[in-house]
């Protein structure tokens, strides 16, 4: 439900030519097809393998989460189990996940997931692995018991190095001493920036003498870390080398306005950070953490007048609807990437996961939108005193979250989860349905507003005033967002200009320089 916060702070602000080259649609690409001068790289993300025994017995502890972030969590571990198996079959050159590797970094699932994955290690598959914000320190792991709940072991940045040292760690030739990032070369020609970009040490558990347990789950490179990576960048094209970005936190805005409604899902600063990445010739990264199946680029005009650009890869949880992975086949000189896209279809314990998924999601959305709204709330009542600036008094806004809840999800909730769906999937712009949803949207959104307006009792005048105003706000702010995210329109232009090409978010090809 990680999206349904963008588009609730999105209805909130109504309240007051190529990629660094081509881009083409693509067949899917098979690894089983071996190309003897390609590589076959298989990337999967967000995977959050909760290890079975954490669910000890199944009641309103658990059930109370998952409506809140509903995964398919109970069966985590045998949707990696089946990826691992498929990726024996097909015997790719390398896999990639770039974080999040367990539900809420319980030592007991990362350590499940080592020993999964070391069936690929023995078989002389070579796998990359990053933490995620969900990895480290986190003290919202826990064991469900009935109706209760008790702290699992968390897994500290130390024991995170050490058990995953088959996994990139030992294979890296450097490391940063400021993060757990780190640089590869798993491929002869291709480096790999492996960044750390998790905030760990801003979590806070009641168990460390803190008075809340909180999880941090914005990103950001740390400037040391920024300084070696680009350093590392350097040194690897000097002599040749491809260098891609891996890291959990998206690096390019993927809808217009997502920086300022759905920030945690970027890193901090991106644009100046992207800025420094293309100036070190780094043209593509590899993301995860958004649950978005969604190719994005930033370009830039530069001072000698050169188009430079940087794409955002995002891969989308394999536990999450639609369930998807990725499969790349590389040329021998790593500047042709083949991307394409799969799905976890099946597995033994369950013979349709998309679908079960898609109703695990629909059937959760009024439980995810509420506790968004409850987390987010003291963010929703500031807008009070803008209301107030306005002429209009303060109990315009429900005064309370449920009220909130309620109010959003019988006029808009049919809308926004069907735009939340679609946006999940990735090639929004080719699914009919999305701009009906987005003109229904704007069309209730205007008779929520009315009937607000007289139930605390506002005149025609004022109500017209704030239809007037509402339609302003959704010009300015609302539409360019929710445009961009239901027609796919992904590509940025400094300073501000969106391009009106799309790429294809599930299979294309990207040409890089090099």
């Amino acid at each position: 439900m990680k999206k349904i916060t963008n588009l609730l702070l999105m209805t909130c602000l109504a309240f007051s030519t190529c990629l660094t080259s081509c881009v083409n649609d693509k067949e899917v690409v098979d690894p089983k097809d071996k190309d003897p001068n390609s590589k076959y790289i298989i990337v999967m993300s967000d995977i959050h393998v909760m290890a079975p025994e954490l669910l000890e017995k199944r009641g309103s502890a658990f059930d109370d989460y998952l409506s809140q972030d509903p995964k398919l969590l109970e069966y985590s571990d045998e949707v990696l189990e089946n990826l691992v198996g498929e990726t024996l079959e097909r015997k790719p050159d390398l896999v990639i996940i770039p974080g999040d590797l367990t539900k809420d970094g319980e030592l007991v699932s990362h350590q499940l997931v080592v020993n999964i994955l070391t069936r690929l290690r023995n078989a002389g598959i070579p796998v990359i692995v990053l933490p995620g914000n969900h990895d480290i320190d986190n003290p919202e792991g826990y064991y469900f018991d009935g109706d209760h709940t008790r702290p699992a072991t968390r897994t500290s940045p130390e024991q995170f190095a050490s058990l995953y040292a088959d996994f990139g760690y030992n294979q890296a030739y450097a490391k940063d001493p400021a993060s757990l990032s780190y640089v590869c070369e798993p491929l002869k020609g291709l480096v790999l920036l492996c960044i750390d970009t998790d905030k760990y040490e801003e979590n806070r558990s009641i168990d460390k003498g803190d008075t809340i347990n909180y999880n941090q789950t914005s990103g950001r490179i740390r400037p040391a870390t920024l300084s070696w990576m680009l350093d590392e960048a350097d040194k690897a094209r000097a002599i040749g080398k491809q260098v891609v970005l891996v890291q959990h936190h998206n690096i390019v805005q993927h809808y217009d306005a997502q920086g300022t409604l759905q920030g945690a899902y970027l890193i901090d600063d991106y644009e100046n950070v992207s800025r420094q990445l293309m100036e070190h010739g780094i043209h593509m990264a590899l993301t995860g953490h958004s649950h978005l199946q969604d190719i994005a680029q930033y370009r830039i005009i530069t001072d000698d007048a050169r188009i430079d650009s940087l794409i955002d890869v995002a891969t989308g949880s394999v536990i999450s609807y639609p369930n998807p992975w990725r499969t790349i086949k590389v040329n021998s000189d790593f500047t042709e990437w083949q991307i394409s896209t799969e799905y976890v279809k099946t597995i033994p314990s369950l013979s349709n996961v998309k679908e079960t998924c898609y109703k695990s999601l629909y059937d959760n959305f009024m439980g995810g939108l509420g506790w968004h709204i409850k987390d987010g709330w003291s963010s929703i009542n500031q807008l009070r005193y803008q209301l107030e600036g306005m002429g209009l008094p303060p109990e315009f806004l429900p005064q309370t979250p449920e009220e909130m809840t309620q109010m959003l999800t019988t006029y808009l909730g049919d809308q926004l989860t069907g735009i939340f769906m679609i946006y999940n999937e990735g090639n929004e712009w080719k699914n009919p349905q999305a701009s009906i949803l987005e003109s229904q949207l704007k069309s209730n959104m205007e008779q929520m507003l009315r009937d607000r307006a007289a139930t605390v009792g506002l005149d025609e005048t004022q109500t017209e005033g704030i239809v007037y105003t509402f339609n302003d706000m959704y010009n300015m702010y609302m539409e360019p967002g929710v445009k961009s995210m239901i027609t796919d329109i992904n590509q940025y232009i400094a300073p501000d200009n969106r391009l009106t090409s799309r790429t294809d978010d599930l299979n294309l090809v990207l040409r890089l320089a090099r």
